[in-house]
């Protein structure tokens, strides 16, 4: 059974840890950059987004647990439009927890509970590159909105 549960301050620093390695991962697949200048950019958007950390307004970090017992991913998401809309942030199920339908299990249950909450939207964006979580969100009823898209400008 898939359940979630609010990030302690003590899980704090060791999700930061994650996410910024995985971003700057992503960053670095999507743009091209050097590792380093990827990490930088990859910390300098959590501390924005979270300026004031598990107590920053409207944002909203949770751990992903498998029978109440094991964490297997985290969740963090920031409302819109007064509550309205739910833009993910970031959402992963850990390697070891993969392909076993946890994910879809996780954002389905996320989608109950949000609709119960009075939420009429949820919104996320997928890394070109990331076709598997692209299969997923497709699988589960998201659509397509648009793309980004990038051109690296080089100089003569």
């Amino acid at each position: 059974m898939i359940t979630f549960r609010a990030m302690t301050t003590e899980e704090f620093p060791a999700y930061c840890d994650y996410f910024v390695v995985d971003y700057a991962d992503e960053i670095t697949a999507n743009y091209g950059y050097l590792p380093e200048k990827s990490h930088a950019i990859a910390l300098k958007s959590l501390n924005e987004d979270l300026p004031q950390n598990l107590s920053t307004p409207d944002h909203v970090l949770l751990c992903i647990e498998l029978n109440e017992a094991e964490t297997i991913g985290y969740l963090w998401y920031k409302f819109f439009d007064n509550g309205e809309t739910v833009f993910i942030l970031d959402f992963i199920i850990f390697e070891a927890f993969r392909r076993a339908g946890h994910g879809q299990v996780a954002l389905i249950a996320l989608e109950k509970y949000l609709l119960e909450s009075g939420v009429g939207q949820i919104k996320l964006r997928v890394a070109y590159h990331n076709k598997r979580a692209l299969r997923l969100y497709e699988k589960i009823g998201f659509n397509i909105t648009g793309y980004n898209m990038v051109k690296t400008l080089e100089r003569s």
